[in-house]
């Protein structure tokens, strides 16, 4: 059976989503992928382009469309809080017979940084203390399966810290101490 892992490079090279985001500047796979902290069919990537406007947001939903069939969609400009204009593609595909959720955000040189030392960090703490991962990945297994893992209650940044600043490595503890 595939990994996440492997399904996520195949949409990556096979099914060519990173050859078509090349066209539009360089993408930057981020988040647990990057960090080899997949719990589900999530992948993330920030693409670096200070020349993204409708017109290429349009041009480029066409092409999402068009190759891997989503289930859901959303593309939109959108204003950040420091006032920065972004691009932000969403899409649920099953292109590879497993049902995948993928972000795409067009963001700016510091953005994107911030992101990949971000991961770069949590990736060394958990090559310090191996078993770190198998607890970040416990912990999002039993809130994905508790219906608790989303934007709206526990994110992945919240598994991070519990586990790798608070030292929480179990679900019940989670729910008890870390609160949002």
């Amino acid at each position: 059976m595939e990994s996440l892992r492997q399904e996520a490079d195949r949409l990556l090279a096979e099914f060519g989503l990173l050859e078509i985001l090349r066209e539009y500047g360089e993408p930057h796979v981020i988040g647990s992928v990057s960090m080899d902290l997949m719990a589900w069919p999530d992948l993330d990537i920030d693409v670096l382009n200070t020349g993204m406007c409708l017109e290429k947001l349009h041009r480029l939903t066409g092409t999402l469309l068009e190759r891997f069939s989503p289930v859901w969609y959303e593309a939109k400009e959108e204003l950040t809080d420091e006032g920065k204009t972004v691009w932000f593609h969403g899409l649920e595909t099953e292109i590879t017979g497993t049902r995948w959720n993928i972000d795409i955000w067009f963001f700016d040189k510091e953005t994107i940084e911030k992101a990949e030392t971000y991961c770069t960090e949590i990736r060394e703490k958990i090559n310090e203390n191996p078993s770190l991962q198998e607890a970040v990945l416990t912990l999002k297994k039993e809130l994905l399966s508790r219906g608790l893992y989303s934007f709206e209650k526990y994110r992945s940044m919240d598994v991070y810290k519990a586990v790798l600043e608070l030292g929480i490595c179990d679900i019940d503890t989670f729910l008890t101490r870390y609160r949002r």
